[in-house]
């Protein structure tokens, strides 16, 4: 997977760039599926969300540990690790969430893609949306 940050080009430049890319996003043949993009983005909160209920439960049993270490216990330990725990705040990252899907009505069938990415898979099927709009 080749991923290229695209810094300010032009119009034309970009559509050029988009058409070398062939990535479904750019497609005209490309309907986005918002149910399962809704529900990836559910899937993600609730990993995060695990993932730092872990991190802050983690936090408190070291404090809980360092409170009742029979050989060297440390009040003040215990209570830094508790202030830390207690000013954690749960934030959702969207930006993890690269995954988007769609339908293909070329090839007639479901699609998943990562916007701006090179798909080589794609490079026979691609016809940019630009390419279809009749003007």
């Amino acid at each position: 997977m080749v991923t290229i940050k695209i810094n300010k080009m032009d119009k034309e430049s970009l559509y050029q760039y988009q058409k070398i890319d062939c990535n479904c996003n750019d497609c005209g043949f490309m309907a986005r599926d918002m149910d399962k993009f809704k529900h990836s983005i559910s899937l993600h909160h609730k990993w995060q969300l695990m993932y730092f209920d872990t991190i802050k439960q983690n936090l408190l049993d070291k404090a809980d540990w360092w409170e009742t270490n029979i050989i060297k216990p440390s009040k003040d330990k215990a209570i830094n690790l508790r202030k830390e725990a207690n000013k954690m705040r749960f934030q959702f990252d969207k930006k993890q969430i690269a995954i988007n899907y769609g339908y293909c009505d070329n090839l007639k069938k479901d699609v998943s893609f990562i916007p701006n990415t090179c798909q080589l898979d794609t490079q026979e099927c691609f016809t940019h949306r630009k390419d279809l709009i009749i003007g």
